[in-house]
Protein backbone atom coordinates (compact mmCIF):
# COMPACT_ATOMS: atom_id res chain seq x y z
CA UNK A 1 0.00 0.00 0.00
CA UNK A 2 1.05 3.82 -0.86
CA UNK A 3 2.55 5.86 1.85
CA UNK A 4 1.11 9.65 2.32
CA UNK A 5 4.18 10.98 0.64
CA UNK A 6 3.46 9.34 -2.72
CA UNK A 7 -0.22 10.37 -3.11
CA UNK A 8 -0.29 13.92 -1.20
CA UNK A 9 -0.38 17.02 -2.97
CA UNK A 10 2.35 19.44 -2.69
CA UNK A 11 1.45 22.66 -4.50
CA UNK A 12 -0.55 23.98 -1.42
CA UNK A 13 -2.86 26.93 -1.75
CA UNK A 14 -3.06 28.35 1.18
CA UNK A 15 -4.85 31.71 3.49
CA UNK A 16 -2.78 33.63 6.42
CA UNK A 17 -4.78 33.60 9.63
CA UNK A 18 -5.18 37.45 9.10
CA UNK A 19 -6.12 37.21 5.80
CA UNK A 20 -10.84 37.90 5.68
CA UNK A 21 -13.12 35.14 4.92
CA UNK A 22 -14.02 36.29 1.84
CA UNK A 23 -10.41 35.74 0.53
CA UNK A 24 -10.37 31.96 1.88
CA UNK A 25 -13.56 31.50 0.03
CA UNK A 26 -12.58 32.88 -3.43
CA UNK A 27 -9.29 31.02 -3.26
CA UNK A 28 -11.30 27.75 -2.64
CA UNK A 29 -13.78 28.15 -5.30
CA UNK A 30 -11.39 29.47 -8.14
CA UNK A 31 -9.87 26.31 -7.53
CA UNK A 32 -12.48 23.85 -6.50
CA UNK A 33 -11.42 22.70 -3.24
CA UNK A 34 -13.45 22.17 -0.22
CA UNK A 35 -10.74 23.35 2.66
CA UNK A 36 -7.94 25.14 2.83
CA UNK A 37 -5.06 25.52 5.24
CA UNK A 38 -4.42 28.20 7.10
CA UNK A 39 -0.66 29.96 8.01
CA UNK A 40 1.25 32.39 10.31
CA UNK A 41 3.29 35.31 9.82
CA UNK A 42 6.36 32.85 9.86
CA UNK A 43 4.55 30.20 7.34
CA UNK A 44 3.96 27.81 10.15
CA UNK A 45 0.94 25.98 9.83
CA UNK A 46 -1.97 27.09 12.12
CA UNK A 47 -5.09 25.25 11.32
CA UNK A 48 -7.97 24.43 8.53
CA UNK A 49 -10.74 26.16 7.37
CA UNK A 50 -13.47 23.96 4.90
CA UNK A 51 -17.42 25.00 3.93
CA UNK A 52 -18.73 22.60 6.66
CA UNK A 53 -17.40 25.07 9.21
CA UNK A 54 -17.85 27.98 7.49
CA UNK A 55 -22.11 27.50 6.55
CA UNK A 56 -21.99 26.94 10.64
CA UNK A 57 -22.17 30.60 10.83
CA UNK A 58 -25.45 32.29 10.07
CA UNK A 59 -23.86 35.83 9.37
CA UNK A 60 -19.92 36.79 8.62
CA UNK A 61 -19.04 40.32 8.87
CA UNK A 62 -17.01 41.08 6.05
CA UNK A 63 -13.96 42.28 8.54
CA UNK A 64 -14.23 38.34 9.88
CA UNK A 65 -10.49 36.84 9.60
CA UNK A 66 -9.79 33.59 9.14
CA UNK A 67 -8.44 33.05 12.50
CA UNK A 68 -11.55 33.59 14.36
CA UNK A 69 -13.30 30.58 12.51
CA UNK A 70 -10.48 28.18 11.41
CA UNK A 71 -10.50 24.69 13.12
CA UNK A 72 -6.78 23.39 14.59
CA UNK A 73 -6.14 19.81 12.89
CA UNK A 74 -4.27 16.56 13.95
CA UNK A 75 -1.37 16.19 11.73
CA UNK A 76 0.07 13.14 9.63
CA UNK A 77 3.56 11.97 8.32
CA UNK A 78 4.45 11.60 4.83
CA UNK A 79 5.75 8.15 5.81
CA UNK A 80 2.41 7.00 7.16
CA UNK A 81 0.10 4.77 4.91
CA UNK A 82 -3.06 5.67 3.17
CA UNK A 83 -4.58 3.46 6.00
CA UNK A 84 -3.87 5.62 8.89
CA UNK A 85 -4.21 8.59 6.91
CA UNK A 86 -8.19 6.75 5.72
CA UNK A 87 -8.45 5.93 9.86
CA UNK A 88 -7.32 9.60 10.96
CA UNK A 89 -9.95 10.86 8.36
CA UNK A 90 -12.78 9.33 9.87
CA UNK A 91 -11.65 9.69 13.44
CA UNK A 92 -11.44 13.43 13.15
CA UNK A 93 -14.37 14.15 10.87
CA UNK A 94 -12.38 15.79 8.24
CA UNK A 95 -11.83 15.64 4.89
CA UNK A 96 -8.22 16.54 4.46
CA UNK A 97 -4.70 16.20 6.76
CA UNK A 98 -1.86 18.64 6.27
CA UNK A 99 1.72 16.79 6.16
CA UNK A 100 3.89 18.88 8.28
CA UNK A 101 7.84 18.99 8.57
CA UNK A 102 9.35 20.96 11.63
CA UNK A 103 5.89 22.68 11.63
CA UNK A 104 6.07 23.45 8.13
CA UNK A 105 3.51 22.32 5.28
CA UNK A 106 4.86 20.18 3.38
CA UNK A 107 2.37 18.96 1.43
CA UNK A 108 -1.69 17.68 2.25
CA UNK A 109 -3.50 14.49 1.77
CA UNK A 110 -7.25 14.69 1.31
CA UNK A 111 -10.20 12.38 0.87
CA UNK A 112 -10.36 12.60 -2.82
CA UNK A 113 -6.52 11.48 -2.92
CA UNK A 114 -7.48 8.78 -1.26
CA UNK A 115 -10.23 7.82 -3.36
CA UNK A 116 -7.71 8.29 -6.27
CA UNK A 117 -5.51 5.44 -5.23
CA UNK A 118 -7.78 2.87 -4.66
CA UNK A 119 -7.51 1.04 -7.93
CA UNK A 120 -4.18 -0.02 -6.18
CA UNK A 121 -5.91 -1.26 -3.54
CA UNK A 122 -7.97 -4.84 -5.49
CA UNK A 123 -9.22 -5.62 -2.44
CA UNK A 124 -11.48 -2.61 -2.64
CA UNK A 125 -11.54 -1.82 -5.51
CA UNK A 126 -13.01 -5.31 -6.96
CA UNK A 127 -16.15 -4.60 -4.40
CA UNK A 128 -19.30 -4.33 -5.82
CA UNK A 129 -21.42 -1.31 -5.34
CA UNK A 130 -24.17 -3.50 -3.39
CA UNK A 131 -21.15 -4.75 -0.74
CA UNK A 132 -20.34 -0.98 0.02
CA UNK A 133 -22.72 1.57 -0.86
CA UNK A 134 -25.09 3.28 2.45
CA UNK A 135 -28.85 2.39 2.09
CA UNK A 136 -31.89 4.48 1.97
CA UNK A 137 -30.13 7.67 0.51
CA UNK A 138 -30.44 11.55 1.32
CA UNK A 139 -31.43 13.60 -1.44
CA UNK A 140 -32.64 16.97 -2.42
CA UNK A 141 -35.12 17.41 -5.67
CA UNK A 142 -34.28 19.88 -8.31
CA UNK A 143 -36.90 22.78 -7.13
CA UNK A 144 -35.23 22.89 -3.42
CA UNK A 145 -33.48 25.81 -2.76
CA UNK A 146 -29.42 26.24 -2.17
CA UNK A 147 -30.33 26.86 1.20
CA UNK A 148 -32.07 23.55 2.25
CA UNK A 149 -29.50 21.52 0.06
CA UNK A 150 -26.59 23.03 1.80
CA UNK A 151 -28.81 21.98 5.15
CA UNK A 152 -28.70 18.60 4.60
CA UNK A 153 -25.20 18.55 2.81
CA UNK A 154 -24.25 20.02 6.57
CA UNK A 155 -26.88 17.34 8.38
CA UNK A 156 -24.71 14.50 6.41
CA UNK A 157 -21.35 15.62 6.50
CA UNK A 158 -20.96 15.76 3.11
CA UNK A 159 -20.25 17.95 0.22
CA UNK A 160 -21.96 16.41 -2.52
CA UNK A 161 -25.79 15.61 -2.70
CA UNK A 162 -28.32 13.63 -5.45
CA UNK A 163 -30.71 15.59 -6.87
CA UNK A 164 -34.18 13.60 -8.31
CA UNK A 165 -36.90 14.75 -10.21
CA UNK A 166 -40.67 14.90 -9.01
CA UNK A 167 -40.87 11.16 -9.82
CA UNK A 168 -37.70 10.37 -7.81
CA UNK A 169 -35.24 9.60 -10.31
CA UNK A 170 -32.12 10.62 -10.58
CA UNK A 171 -31.14 13.85 -12.43
CA UNK A 172 -28.03 15.28 -11.49
CA UNK A 173 -25.82 16.00 -8.58
CA UNK A 174 -25.31 19.39 -6.52
CA UNK A 175 -21.71 19.99 -5.46
CA UNK A 176 -20.57 22.44 -2.35
CA UNK A 177 -18.97 24.70 -4.68
CA UNK A 178 -21.56 25.72 -6.94
CA UNK A 179 -23.92 26.51 -4.01
CA UNK A 180 -20.98 28.83 -2.69
CA UNK A 181 -20.65 30.62 -5.98
CA UNK A 182 -24.48 30.95 -5.93
CA UNK A 183 -25.37 32.16 -2.13
CA UNK A 184 -22.26 34.68 -1.93
CA UNK A 185 -21.76 37.11 -4.42
CA UNK A 186 -18.67 39.79 -5.16
CA UNK A 187 -19.59 43.03 -4.36
CA UNK A 188 -18.40 45.91 -6.96
CA UNK A 189 -14.55 44.72 -7.78
CA UNK A 190 -14.56 42.85 -4.45
CA UNK A 191 -13.02 45.28 -2.63
CA UNK A 192 -11.13 43.76 0.73
CA UNK A 193 -13.01 40.59 -0.85
CA UNK A 194 -16.15 41.64 0.86
CA UNK A 195 -18.97 39.21 -0.64
CA UNK A 196 -22.92 39.10 0.69
CA UNK A 197 -25.21 36.73 0.92
CA UNK A 198 -27.47 36.41 -2.08
CA UNK A 199 -31.16 37.16 -1.13
CA UNK A 200 -32.67 35.66 -4.88
CA UNK A 201 -32.55 31.91 -3.37
CA UNK A 202 -31.56 30.24 -6.59
CA UNK A 203 -33.08 26.66 -7.09
CA UNK A 204 -30.95 23.35 -7.22
CA UNK A 205 -31.88 22.55 -10.78
CA UNK A 206 -29.98 26.28 -11.57
CA UNK A 207 -26.78 24.65 -10.34
CA UNK A 208 -27.03 20.63 -10.45
CA UNK A 209 -24.71 18.76 -13.01
CA UNK A 210 -24.69 15.34 -14.58
CA UNK A 211 -24.39 13.14 -11.26
CA UNK A 212 -22.41 10.06 -10.97
CA UNK A 213 -24.33 6.77 -11.38
CA UNK A 214 -23.44 3.04 -10.65
CA UNK A 215 -26.22 -0.17 -10.97
CA UNK A 216 -25.86 -2.25 -7.76
CA UNK A 217 -23.75 -5.31 -9.45
CA UNK A 218 -21.48 -3.42 -10.58
CA UNK A 219 -17.65 -3.03 -9.57
CA UNK A 220 -17.05 0.29 -7.79
CA UNK A 221 -13.61 1.26 -9.63
CA UNK A 222 -14.87 3.02 -12.28
CA UNK A 223 -17.40 5.04 -10.38
CA UNK A 224 -14.09 5.82 -7.88
CA UNK A 225 -12.56 6.90 -11.03
CA UNK A 226 -14.63 9.64 -12.06
CA UNK A 227 -15.30 10.57 -8.77
CA UNK A 228 -11.70 11.25 -8.68
CA UNK A 229 -11.93 13.32 -11.77
CA UNK A 230 -14.80 15.77 -10.78
CA UNK A 231 -16.15 17.74 -8.18
CA UNK A 232 -18.61 15.15 -6.88
CA UNK A 233 -17.97 13.56 -3.49
CA UNK A 234 -21.08 10.68 -3.97
CA UNK A 235 -21.74 8.15 -6.52
CA UNK A 236 -25.43 7.39 -6.56
CA UNK A 237 -26.54 3.72 -6.87
CA UNK A 238 -29.50 3.25 -8.71
CA UNK A 239 -32.29 0.66 -9.88
CA UNK A 240 -33.12 -0.04 -13.41
CA UNK A 241 -35.62 2.96 -13.51
CA UNK A 242 -32.88 5.36 -12.24
CA UNK A 243 -34.53 5.61 -8.85
CA UNK A 244 -31.69 5.78 -6.27
CA UNK A 245 -30.93 3.08 -3.76
CA UNK A 246 -27.86 3.62 -1.82
CA UNK A 247 -24.97 6.35 -2.46
CA UNK A 248 -20.97 5.49 -1.87
CA UNK A 249 -19.25 8.70 -0.45
CA UNK A 250 -15.81 9.26 -0.36
CA UNK A 251 -16.06 7.94 3.71
CA UNK A 252 -17.66 4.50 2.80
CA UNK A 253 -14.31 4.28 0.52
CA UNK A 254 -11.99 5.06 3.73
CA UNK A 255 -14.11 3.13 5.59
CA UNK A 256 -13.09 -0.06 3.52
CA UNK A 257 -9.61 0.78 3.17
CA UNK A 258 -9.25 1.01 7.42
CA UNK A 259 -11.32 -2.16 7.39
CA UNK A 260 -8.50 -4.03 5.98
CA UNK A 261 -6.28 -2.82 8.86
CA UNK A 262 -7.63 -2.83 12.21
CA UNK A 263 -5.87 -5.87 13.54
CA UNK A 264 -9.24 -7.14 15.09
CA UNK A 265 -10.82 -4.10 16.28
CA UNK A 266 -13.61 -2.11 15.43
CA UNK A 267 -13.81 1.18 13.84
CA UNK A 268 -16.72 3.35 15.43
CA UNK A 269 -16.97 6.75 13.29
CA UNK A 270 -19.58 9.31 14.53
CA UNK A 271 -21.67 11.67 12.21
CA UNK A 272 -23.96 14.36 11.97
CA UNK A 273 -25.04 15.87 15.40
CA UNK A 274 -22.42 17.39 17.64
CA UNK A 275 -22.77 17.12 21.61
CA UNK A 276 -20.36 19.65 23.73
CA UNK A 277 -20.35 17.57 26.31
CA UNK A 278 -17.90 14.65 25.88
CA UNK A 279 -19.04 12.52 28.31
CA UNK A 280 -22.25 12.02 25.37
CA UNK A 281 -19.52 10.06 23.06
CA UNK A 282 -18.29 8.30 26.08
CA UNK A 283 -21.45 6.98 26.60
CA UNK A 284 -22.79 6.35 23.26
CA UNK A 285 -19.27 4.33 22.17
CA UNK A 286 -19.86 2.55 25.18
CA UNK A 287 -23.44 1.33 24.14
CA UNK A 288 -22.10 0.30 20.78
CA UNK A 289 -18.56 -1.15 21.84
CA UNK A 290 -20.88 -3.65 24.68
CA UNK A 291 -22.92 -4.69 21.55
CA UNK A 292 -20.40 -5.14 18.95
CA UNK A 293 -18.69 -7.33 21.89
CA UNK A 294 -22.07 -9.31 21.54
CA UNK A 295 -22.50 -9.30 18.27
CA UNK A 296 -18.92 -11.04 17.22
CA UNK A 297 -20.29 -14.12 18.89
CA UNK A 298 -21.59 -15.37 15.75
CA UNK A 299 -19.64 -16.84 12.95
CA UNK A 300 -17.70 -14.77 10.65
CA UNK A 301 -20.22 -11.69 11.99
CA UNK A 302 -17.70 -9.90 13.76
CA UNK A 303 -18.00 -6.08 13.50
CA UNK A 304 -14.80 -4.13 11.40
CA UNK A 305 -16.91 -1.20 11.02
CA UNK A 306 -19.56 0.83 12.46
CA UNK A 307 -21.13 4.04 10.74
CA UNK A 308 -23.54 5.85 13.05
CA UNK A 309 -25.18 9.34 11.87
CA UNK A 310 -27.19 11.24 14.03
CA UNK A 311 -29.69 13.90 13.03
CA UNK A 312 -31.98 16.25 15.41
CA UNK A 313 -35.38 17.10 14.63
CA UNK A 314 -36.53 20.28 16.89
CA UNK A 315 -40.25 19.20 17.36
CA UNK A 316 -43.13 21.21 19.77
CA UNK A 317 -41.62 23.31 22.69
CA UNK A 318 -37.60 22.67 23.60
CA UNK A 319 -38.31 18.93 22.57
CA UNK A 320 -35.62 17.50 20.07
CA UNK A 321 -36.11 13.51 18.51
CA UNK A 322 -33.37 12.06 16.96
CA UNK A 323 -32.72 10.11 13.92
CA UNK A 324 -29.90 7.85 13.61
CA UNK A 325 -28.99 6.21 10.33
CA UNK A 326 -26.53 2.78 10.84
CA UNK A 327 -24.33 0.56 8.69
CA UNK A 328 -22.26 -2.10 10.51
CA UNK A 329 -19.82 -3.75 7.81
CA UNK A 330 -18.88 -7.42 9.50
CA UNK A 331 -16.67 -9.76 7.86
CA UNK A 332 -18.87 -11.16 5.27
CA UNK A 333 -21.96 -8.94 5.11
CA UNK A 334 -23.32 -5.32 5.47
CA UNK A 335 -25.78 -4.46 7.49
CA UNK A 336 -28.32 -1.09 7.52
CA UNK A 337 -30.69 0.00 9.87
CA UNK A 338 -32.79 3.04 11.17
CA UNK A 339 -33.51 4.45 14.77
CA UNK A 340 -36.05 7.19 16.26
CA UNK A 341 -35.98 8.19 20.29
CA UNK A 342 -36.76 11.32 22.57
CA UNK A 343 -33.32 9.70 24.20
CA UNK A 344 -30.28 9.53 22.21
CA UNK A 345 -28.99 6.87 23.83
CA UNK A 346 -31.73 4.97 24.07
CA UNK A 347 -31.83 5.36 19.72
CA UNK A 348 -28.54 4.68 19.56
CA UNK A 349 -29.23 1.37 21.83
CA UNK A 350 -32.18 0.52 19.51
CA UNK A 351 -29.81 0.75 16.45
CA UNK A 352 -27.75 -1.58 17.48
CA UNK A 353 -30.16 -4.21 19.18
CA UNK A 354 -31.65 -4.12 15.49
CA UNK A 355 -28.22 -4.98 14.18
CA UNK A 356 -28.23 -8.23 16.55
CA UNK A 357 -31.55 -9.01 15.50
CA UNK A 358 -30.88 -9.20 11.86
CA UNK A 359 -27.75 -11.07 12.90
CA UNK A 360 -29.57 -13.72 14.82
CA UNK A 361 -31.26 -14.95 11.88
CA UNK A 362 -28.06 -17.08 11.35
CA UNK A 363 -28.36 -18.62 14.49
CA UNK A 364 -24.06 -19.44 13.86
CA UNK A 365 -22.34 -19.53 16.51
CA UNK A 366 -18.21 -19.03 16.74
Amino acid sequence: MATVGEIMTTKVITVTSDDFISTAIAKMSDNKMHHIPILDAKGEYLGMLDYNRLYKRESIPITTKVKTVMEKTPSIASDASIADAARLMLDSGLKALPVLEKKKIKGIITSTDIVHSVNSIPEVANLLASDIMSGEPITVSENDDLVEALRKMRDIDETSIPVVDKDGRISGIVNINDISKELWRARGKMRQGEYYRNRMKPSVKDVMVSPLVIRPDKSISSCMEEMSNTEARVCTVVNENMIPEGIISQSDILGEIVKGSTGGSVLVNLSGSRFDDPEVYDKIYTIIEKSAKSIARFKRMRPMLINVHIEEYNQTGKEIKFSIRGKMVTESKTFFSRSWDWNVFRAVKELMDQFEKMIQKNKTYR
